[in-house]
Order: C-alpha cells, then sequence, then structure tokens
C-alpha cells in the first residue's frame, strides 16, 4: 500500500470542520469547512453550521461504501495507515488498498462479478480533527462555495429530489 497525499485542493479548517454526509443509493456528498485564511494552524475555533460560511463540496461519483468515525487527531497515530504518513487535516488517495481488495472479494460471489471493473476503484481518505472519512469510487469532483453546511444541504437534498422524481 502507498498513501499519496493530495495537496493543493483543499484547506481543513483544523478547530471545528463540522464534516456532514449527505448520501443515497447514487450520490455521496462530503462538506466541511475551510480554512479560511488558507493557512496551516492549530488555532481553534467554534462553527455554527447554520451561520458560518467558506465550505468545500466533494461529490464522489460511482461510489461503493464509505466510512466515517474514529480515529481523531489524537489517536490518528493508532491506525494502521499511519505508518503509511497518514495524518490529520488532510487528504489522501490509498493506492493498492486492503479495503478494495476486501469488497472486492465480498463482491466476487457475485454471477456477474467482472474483476476489471474495479481498476477504476480508488480509496480516499480525509482526515479531520474529531474524526476520518474513509471512501471507495470512482473518482470525486470538489466545488467551494461561499453558504453555510445547512444551506448547501439544502440545496443538494433538494436536487438529489428532483433527480429522483
Amino acid at each position: 500500500m502507498k498513501l499519496n497525499e493530495i495537496l493543493g485542493l483543499l484547506s481543513i479548517d483544523v478547530g471545528a470542520p463540522t464534516p456532514t454526509i449527505i448520501s443515497n443509493d447514487n450520490n455521496l456528498y462530503l462538506m466541511f469547512y475551510s480554512n479560511e485564511e488558507n493557512i496551516k494552524t492549530e488555532a481553534l475555533r467554534e462553527r455554527n453550521s447554520v451561520y458560518d460560511q467558506g465550505i468545500y463540496i466533494l461529490k464522489f461519483n460511482h461510489f461503493l461504501s464509505f466510512k466515517f468515525g474514529i480515529p481523531n487527531n489524537e489517536t490518528i497515530t493508532g491506525h494502521p495507515y499511519s505508518k503509511l504518513g497518514l495524518r490529520s487535516y488532510s487528504f489522501y488517495q490509498l493506492e493498492e488498498s486492503d479495503w478494495i481488495k476486501e469488497l472486492m472479494k465480498i463482491d466476487s460471489i457475485h454471477p456477474y462479478h467482472n474483476k476489471e471493473e474495479w481498476t477504476c476503484c480508488n480509496h480516499y481518505i480525509l482526515t479531520f480533527h474529531d474524526n476520518m472519512f474513509e471512501c471507495v469510487a470512482k473518482d470525486f469532483e470538489i466545488h467551494e462555495a461561499t453558504t453555510s453546511i445547512y444551506k448547501q444541504a439544502s440545496v443538494i437534498i433538494n436536487e438529489m429530489n428532483v433527480n429522483m422524481l
């Protein structure tokens, strides 16, 4: 396995990024607050998900699975990927993912399983202050917005409902 940091696309708020996930069968969105000053700092701040502005929205295309929870920034060194260089407040892609191999093994009993379809899968990892997000997906799109997580969540949910009709 090799952990590759994806640099230059985003800057995660180190205090309270408030990662928020919206998902259905077809779409997976991850939103969180950006570091407005775009500098690495350990200065903590409180966030208000209704009123604060300045977020990133990541849409994971053709996602298969996601995980969200521990470790936090104080326990990240206990994670198996820490020996590969995993750090808090970062965005990664894991090559030769053990999780993709595990999912592929589960899928292998499907009568129409096609090993070649798994070659386009990527394992993405985002580490935050209080938790970590992992996703297996084909790829992702990233957008910045000057809005709150609450307002953006409403927009995404409405778009998902329109697309379901």
